[in-house]
């Protein structure tokens, strides 16, 4: 029994002491990732974040697989990088691991918005919006979807609810005035 206690006690030590050195080798390619980043090279912080992609996928905390948030962060570094498919696969990643992951479904629409895929637009960010109703900018991209489908009534609506949250918004205060 004393001997069986003691194996339980070094796996755990040995668990542990992989799990600070997978931290600490975590930290330093996010690190790394945003330098990179910051200066513009997105090829660089994508080739560091996918270490940190793979640290996570060896977590057994993580049971295999990176975070949703880890995804999303992803696609965004794809997309700066010109890899839109790439971004959009890691975003509906994201969607699957988390249905209701806002910041995955924005990802999705801004893209859908840049196709001119309107439709695909406008429901990702009503899902954005049942999701997190007083973030701004998610009403001021579906109004541009609205507008651009003809539906005048629902972007005034939509500009109007962002003022609401935000009375300084410019971007809102504009686009109202444009289509008054």
């Amino acid at each position: 029994m004393k001997g069986k206690i003691i194996i339980a006690l070094l796996i755990v030590a040995v668990i542990v002491g992989a799990g600070y050195g997978s931290f600490r080798a975590k930290k330093q390619y996010v690190e790394q990732t945003a330098i990179a980043e910051s200066k513009g090279d997105f090829a660089t912080a994508i080739k560091h974040f996918n270490k940190v992609v793979l640290i996570e996928q060896l977590n057994p905390v993580n049971m295999g697989k990176p975070t949703a948030s880890a995804h999303v962060y992803r696609a965004r570094l794809y997309f700066n990088n010109g890899e839109v498919n790439k971004a959009l696969e890691d975003l509906n990643t994201a969607v699957k691991m988390d249905k209701k992951n806002p910041e995955a479904h924005f990802g999705i629409a801004l893209i859908r918005l840049q196709e001119g895929d309107l439709k695909q637009a406008e429901k990702a960010l009503s899902i954005v919006i049942k999701e997190s109703p007083k973030w701004v900018e998610p009403y001021l991209s579906r109004s541009v979807a609205y507008r651009k489908l003809g539906e005048k009534d629902k972007a005034k609506a939509d500009l109007e609810k962002a003022l609401k949250l935000d009375p300084k918004n410019v971007a809102a205060q504009t686009a109202l005035e444009f289509l008054e």
